[in-house]
């Protein structure tokens, strides 16, 4: 007997309803013209654009016209906290981003991946949550469910897969505990 195999389907679409696809076309063309033309100067000017669009941000927050942002209703920042040149920040699921964060240049954060065990090659979603005091420093991926506690360094080009512990310096791929964060006192 000649065993037949699955048929592998993926889905070539989204799972999003109308308007929150014509929601997120409307923020990729603002995104791409009037929030990448506006100098370092008009700060506060990309502010009020994500916050036209859902984002939550304190007013001292820096936001690289270069950075590209997926979703911004999804993404949440606190005071001082920065988005670097090029960085991604694919937002299909909340991104909550603390106080006092650098996340540098280049540096993807991904909410959403595909269900590899399913025949459809379904989304799926899961926040970010980058607490207070963290740099994620160049090139490096955050991946979707991951918690980076209070004063996480993440090494340039890393990819972490899972969440860290306060004051950890991690790096690799996949990223693995380097050493405890240690500040010195005069």
């Amino acid at each position: 007997m000649i065993e037949s195999k699955p048929i592998f389907n993926p889905v070539q679409t989204t799972p999003f309803d109308l308007t929150t696809k014509l929601k997120a076309h409307l923020w990729t063309l603002v995104n791409m013209t009037i929030f990448k033309i506006m100098p370092l100067q008009f700060r506060s000017y990309r502010i009020y654009l994500l916050r036209a669009f859902g984002a939550k941000l304190a007013d001292d927050v820096t936001i690289s016209r270069k950075a590209v942002i997926e979703h911004p209703w999804n993404l949440t920042m606190g005071s001082l906290s920065s988005l670097g040149d090029g960085t991604w920040a694919y937002c299909l699921a909340p991104i909550t981003i603390g106080r006092k964060c650098c996340i540098g240049k280049d540096v993807f954060l991904l909410t959403g991946s595909h269900d590899i065990n399913d025949l459809e090659f379904n989304m799926v979603t899961k926040p970010i949550v980058i607490k207070d005091c963290c740099w994620v420093a160049t090139g490096a991926y955050v991946l979707p469910g991951v918690t980076l506690r209070n004063y996480t360094v993440v090494a340039a080009r890393s990819v972490v897969v899972k969440d860290t512990d306060e004051f950890a310096v991690v790096g690799g791929n996949p990223a693995k505990f380097i050493k405890s964060r240690e500040f010195k006192t005069t």
